[in-house]
């Protein structure tokens, strides 16, 4: 098999920890927001995962749905609304009464606030289709707007987002989402100059998975919510996992000195 040829930037997966919090601690506050932001970070959590998209005018918003209705009190498509619309959104009384008034992060708000938490983020491109090489236009802007001062990894399921990425974000990590492992998963990751690929739990197969791992490739896993299915994970070569319960996980690997191994 033929060696990878690593990418003009710092190597993400060298800094990785074995768990990254799910859209920030999404098991005890709204994904995604602030709230789920700090918690994930008083739990004890370095990396955070969160996803971009942008709204009507092509500001980079932190919201993983295309459409709001999920996780705000909002109708229609993030990408629907402007900026000034999407702010008077309530993104937290889906979750809880506690959360009222939660509001939309921008990109710009969401790096400032983990610069001030000294926090890591994988950042996953969410665009609609069509509006790709915009997103990341958007994600670049926003970087110059607020330099961030931790490790910033880039991940899409999007292939057509990949590639805008390694266009206009060269010197940024990159990786490719997948549900499950592809038969050309080495290809797939090579097109895109990826640094890692991140799986499904549910289509976990524990001997491609070592296979993988043994060859040096990193891997990531999400959602993980319980910790012996993410020491399963990690016994098997997976260098981190995502999960909604930061906490619960990092306990596990504390315990069982994964960071440690990391």
């Amino acid at each position: 098999m033929s060696g990878f040829t690593p990418i003009p930037a710092i190597n993400a997966y060298q800094h990785i920890d074995p768990v990254i919090a799910h859209r920030g601690a999404s098991g005890h506050a709204p994904e995604n927001t602030a709230a789920a932001i700090r918690l994930a970070a008083e739990h004890g959590a370095r990396w955070i995962e969160v996803d971009a998209t942008i709204s009507a005018e092509g500001v980079a918003v932190i919201f993983h749905d295309s459409e709001l209705k999920r996780c705000s009190d909002g109708i229609g498509h993030v990408a629907q609304l402007k900026l000034s619309e999407l702010k008077k959104l309530d993104c937290g009384s889906w979750f809880s009464s506690d959360f009222k008034n939660e509001r939309l992060l921008t990109l710009t708000e969401l790096l400032s606030l983990a610069n001030q938490l000294e926090l890591n983020i994988n950042l996953e491109v969410k665009p609609n289709i069509g509006r790709e090489t915009e997103t990341v236009w958007a994600i670049r802007s926003a970087l110059q707007q607020v330099p961030f001062e931790h490790t910033l990894l880039l991940s899409s399921f999007n292939h057509h987002a990949l590639k805008a990425c390694q266009l206009h974000l060269e010197d940024i990590p990159r990786a490719l989402n997948v549900d499950a492992i592809p038969y050309n998963w080495q290809e797939r990751v090579e097109e895109y100059n990826c640094q890692g690929l991140h799986f499904c739990a549910d289509f976990f197969d524990e001997k491609l998975v070592r296979q993988i791992a043994e060859q040096g490739f990193p891997l990531a896993c999400f959602t993980v919510n319980d910790p012996e299915q993410a020491q399963h994970l990690w016994n098997a070569g997976v260098v981190s996992v995502f999960s909604d319960y930061p906490y619960r996980l990092i306990q596990q690997g504390r315990k069982t000195q994964q960071w440690h191994n990391h």
